[in-house]
Order: C-alpha cells, then structure tokens, then sequence
C-alpha cells in the first residue's frame, strides 16, 4: 500500500492557517482604520476582470458538460463571495453602499449560492456514478465521509 503524500500538504496547509490566525491578529492591531490606495482602479479592474475569465470558462464547461465546470463554479462562487464582501465594506455610506449592499444581496450572493450547490450536488452524483460503474455499493456520497479515491490501495 502506498503512502498518502497528501499529509505533508494537509500539515503545510494547518501551518499556513495558524501563520495566518498570527497575521490576522496583528493586522487587527496595526492597520488604520482607512487608507489611502494608489492603482484603486487597477486593483479593482485587475479583480473583475479575473471574476469574468472565471464565470466565461465555467460557462463554457457547462455548455460543453466538461469537468472543470465544477472546479470552475467553485473559484466563480469564491469570486463572487469576494467582491459582495468587498464592495459592502469599501462602498462610501449612503447610495454606493445601498447600490453594493442590493448587488451583493440579489445578484452576487445567490449565484455564489447556486454555483456552490452546482458543484456539491455534482460532485456528489460524480461520487454515486463512480461507484456504480465499478459495481461498489455507494455507502455515502456525503463530501465529508467520501475519502479522496485517487490511489489503487489494492496494490
């Protein structure tokens, strides 16, 4: 049987998170309450502009009822999630934080919603056909007991 070489990464991924509950703290303490930005536009552009890549290939994997429509509508629904949180936090008081507050809550939200479900459910009938073709009962397509099959442990 071959070993896991996913556990050094699930280590290096633990270590990340506590590195960044230290940074998380720190920037509480050290950063301003507002800040002036150079390249706010660019930043902002840069962003969308990789939202739209992200929502066209997972579009178009859809239409052609590829795979990477489910990696794609997750990254397409982060991205969502993303930009709702930071157009309400940055929008100045008042109508632009109304404009982003509505968008977020009637346009970006749900799709993130819907995109995430996308994926989960086709994940899952992914897991329940595997199964099924390789004559092996499906005991639970649940995301979280479904281990990653990816190595022959009949080796």
């Amino acid at each position: 049987m071959k070993k896991n070489p996913f556990k050094i990464h699930s280590l290096l991924l633990v270590t990340a998170a506590f590195v960044l509950i230290g940074w998380i703290v720190y920037l509480l303490q050290a950063l301003p309450n507002s800040y002036r930005a150079t390249h706010w536009n660019v930043a902002w552009v840069g962003y969308d502009i990789a939202m739209t890549a992200t929502l066209l290939t997972t579009s178009w994997a859809l239409w052609k009822q590829r795979q990477v429509a489910i990696p794609g509508a997750m990254v397409s629904a982060t991205f969502l999630l993303i930009d709702s949180w930071f157009d309400v936090i940055t929008s100045n008081p008042g109508w632009d934080q109304k404009v982003a507050t509505a968008s977020a809550v009637f346009v970006e939200l749900p799709a993130a919603y819907l995109l995430f479900r996308f994926s989960r459910l086709t994940v899952r009938k992914s897991i329940e056909n595997a199964h099924k073709k390789a004559g092996k009962e499906v005991v639970s397509a649940s995301l979280w007991k479904t281990p990653l099959m990816i190595f022959n442990n009949e080796e």
